[in-house]
């Protein structure tokens, strides 16, 4: 991952010029789906309430993300699944209708990829997820981000990556480009599933989160249809103990490989305070990759500010030039996911081992094709 000069440009709004249409953005407008049914079993509470099979919630959710559901029925079901729970069949359902109209990211199948979801960002401490992407593509890893773009409370990982001189990519074809050249690419939700960025936008409206912020931690951002479940490997994380639990169950009733710990602050990097347990999900079945070691870290690491994005982008840039040390959870997360996936490149000590020489010492000759890690 090359360093480049720090910019200080603030990035485009979600649905801003040069974003992804996506596919059927120019279809006409849906007849109208017929919600009452549906949200007659699922409106009556979470005690009367019946949830929906998974063919059922696969055409509702196709319906909301087409635009065939008006305003006040979609805040309406919105509300009911979370007052009532989403049922397993019904969040695979959604994340299958999610999957089938997303604008899928190109990759070299001949290369593992890692996706990582990033919508929360980071309020009490340094955002360090570009980081984490970083230390995986230098190790040779197809990595996605995917998330939003700003949060008036937090420092999002877009911002970071754009104060380190890299902006969003525009479409999921830049996107694809970055990871031929070995860069992280990110990915804003607009860009890469635009009608579901709608939907988590709702949020504002409603006050509360809703199934879409459930999803958008489990969805890939790859065909899985054409290149198969496995072949993407999904980081996740969680704060609730309830969370944890669904994703398991989402992951292993899918076959698809996926990463679960507990990360920072909603974020799918380690946290710098305690070691956390760390799962492994591959073919139906979970292991633990590491036990939770909850005795204080030693050694802190001397980190950014959290609300920062400029600092915290100069400080990742230094830690991927290795003039600062990387945070010991952070080196033995990408040891374990590197060791997981079978392109182990840390050492014993969790040390980050060799990385790629245009990270250490990038080219600033004129003659230099310009950097553009991450999209």
């Amino acid at each position: 991952m090359s360093a480049t000069p720090l910019s200080h440009a603030s990035p485009p709004v979600a649905g801003a010029a040069g974003s992804s249409p996506g596919p059927g953005a120019d279809a006409p407008d849906p007849a109208p789906f017929p919600v009452g049914p549906y949200l007659k079993r699922v409106g009556r509470g979470n005690v009367g309430a019946r949830s929906l099979e998974r063919d059922e919630m696969q055409r509702l959710f196709g319906a909301m993300l087409d635009g065939a559901v008006a305003d006040v029925e979609l805040g309406g079901l919105l509300v009911a699944f979370r007052m009532k729970g989403e049922a397993l069949d019904e969040i695979a359902g959604a994340l299958a209708a999610l999957q089938a109209r997303l604008s899928p990211v190109p990759i070299d199948p001949r290369r593992p990829v890692v996706s990582i979801p990033s919508y929360n960002g980071a309020r009490k401490s340094a955002n360090l997820t570009p980081l984490l992407a970083g230390l995986l593509a230098d190790a040779g890893v197809q990595v996605i981000i995917h998330g939003i773009r700003c949060d008036p409370n937090r420092i999002t990982t877009c911002e970071v990556v754009q104060a380190m001189g890299h902006p969003p990519a525009a479409t999921v074809a830049e996107a694809g480009m970055a990871l031929e050249r070995g860069n992280p690419a990110f990915v804003p939700i607009d860009v890469l599933a635009p009608s579901f960025a709608r939907l988590l936008q709702l949020r504002e409206r409603l006050g509360v989160r809703h199934i879409g912020h459930t999803l958008a931690k489990l969805l890939a951002p790859i065909d899985v249809s054409c290149h198969g479940i496995e072949r993407c490997v999904r980081l996740m994380s969680f704060t609730h103990p309830e969370f944890n639990e669904l994703q398991h169950a989402v992951m292993e009733g899918l076959g698809a490989r996926a990463v679960v710990m507990r990360g920072s602050e909603g974020e799918a990097v380690a946290g710098t305070k305690r070691m956390v347990q760390v799962d492994w999900i591959e073919r139906g079945a979970t292991r633990a990759l590491a036990p939770a070691d909850l005795r204080p870290m030693g050694r802190p690491v001397m980190l950014p500010p959290a609300q920062d994005a400029v600092a915290t982008a100069v400080w990742i840039q230094s830690a991927l030039s290795g003039e600062q040390p990387v945070p010991e959870n952070v080196a033995r997360q990408v040891s374990l996911i590197l060791g997981a996936i079978g392109r182990d490149a840390v050492d014993d000590r969790g040390a980050i081992g060799e990385r790629e020489a245009s990270a250490r010492h990038p080219d600033t000759s004129a003659s230099a094709s310009p950097p553009a890690s991450p999209q």
